[in-house]
């Protein structure tokens, strides 16, 4: 046991301050304690507010004259227990009502000014209506140093209040600058997908390029009016390819006409050998598709088909409702698709633009039965605001 009273202030001076770290390490920490642990988070706030109550009401006690005076009488585990008993009391009580307040709409509607000053009052009047109580209990039913008490409870409110306060400013500092964060990636998301978008509307199949330019060199000299034709498709084609408006997005029938003008490109080229139709369901013109989503998979039928065994080949593109969404079909007479299927690049920049563009709202299926086509299913119709 202590003998002096010198040692027992020394013990004093390192329970205070190691009360006073251990309050300030919770208090940093209070959003992360027993969440996993403790579920119900009125209860968890409850059981963390009491316990760095608890760590600066030790912290503080030799500012508390009654503590000498129990020093003094050797009295210290009763005054210890009174102090537990009635800061669990006012912690719970001043908290609770705190939370109440700053939780109704009436407060939450304030400015962050207006709003921090109603909580500051609400914490100096609960902790003085509780306190004061509290100390005519822990005195015998004696109002003993009634000024002091009024006081301690009083700059108690206002440090808590205070404290309340700085802890709320910083969680907002913090709130922005993760906000301010998230805007960052968001907006280097956006410029990844642009930069993704733009590599699949730039590649155009180079073969499909060097054939139509050898095509055009030939009819230069057998048939002129033909590989003007040819020319003016091919500028027509990738004019639409470099995008100059930079819009991820085309309406259908600016997709069916550049389906229709690479197709022109190809029966030049073939001639009797290819044919197809085009059809659009009226009303569905203005709706949005990613850029050049069409012509790679007509490419493909092209491909696949004619250039694959040199023989007829028909393509039929239509363009229809399908629930609230649209269906598109691209059928060709050429040879079956495999069990197997294997995307090459054309399938695969398809399925690119869509997970990009219409995520998690299209379908494409390939089938041979009845007919060998290709349906892709869009089940989110954008419309084409410039139109309206």
């Amino acid at each position: 046991m202590l003998s002096t009273k010198f040692e027992q202030l020394i013990v004093l001076v390192l329970f205070s301050s190691l009360t006073l770290v251990a309050g300030l390490y919770l208090l940093a920490n209070h959003n992360r304690l027993f969440r996993s642990s403790i579920k119900n988070k009125i209860l968890r706030k409850n059981l963390v507010v009491w316990m760095i109550g608890i760590c600066v009401i030790f912290a503080i006690t030799p500012t508390n004259p009654e503590f000498y005076q129990n020093l003094s009488g050797n009295k210290l585990h009763r005054y210890f227990l009174i102090q537990i008993v009635a800061s669990t009391i006012m912690v719970l009580f001043v908290f609770n009502i705190t939370w109440a307040i700053s939780e109704s709409n009436w407060v939450k509607g304030l400015s962050f000014r207006k709003r921090m000053i109603a909580i500051l009052v609400t914490i100096i009047i609960s902790t003085i209506a509780i306190g004061v109580p509290l100390n005519y209990w822990g005195n015998k039913g004696s109002f003993k140093n009634i000024e002091y008490s009024v006081l301690f409870n009083f700059y108690t409110g206002v440090i808590t209040g205070l404290i309340y306060i700085t802890m709320s400013f910083l969680e907002i500092e913090r709130q922005k600058k993760l906000n301010e964060k998230e805007l960052e990636l968001s907006r280097l998301r956006e410029l990844k997908t642009k930069a993704e978008l733009d590599a699949l509307h730039s590649k155009i199949n180079p073969h499909f390029l060097y054939n139509a330019l050898n095509s055009i060199a030939d009819l230069s000299i057998t048939d002129g009016k033909k590989g003007r034709k040819m020319t003016i498709a091919l500028a027509d084609l990738f004019r639409y390819s470099i995008n100059y408006s930079n819009n991820n997005f085309s309406t259908v029938k600016d997709e069916v006409e550049m389906a229709d003008v690479y197709l022109q490109i190809e029966k030049i080229r073939f001639e009797d050998k290819l044919s197809y139709t085009l059809k659009v369901e009226e009303g569905l013109e203005q709706f949005l598709l990613p850029r050049f989503l069409l012509q790679p998979i007509v490419e493909n039928a092209v491909k696949h088909g004619l250039k694959a065994t040199g023989q007829l080949t028909e393509i039929h593109l239509e363009v229809k409702r399908n629930g609230n969404g649209m269906v598109i079909n691209i059928a060709d007479t050429g040879p079956l698709f495999p069990e197997e299927l294997v995307p090459g690049y054309g399938v695969k920049s398809v399925y690119d633009k869509l997970d990009l563009l219409f995520p998690g709202n299209y379908e494409m299926h390939f089938t041979n039965t009845p007919v060998k086509q290709v349906s892709l299913y869009v089940h989110k119709l954008v419309k084409d605001e410039s139109t309206i």
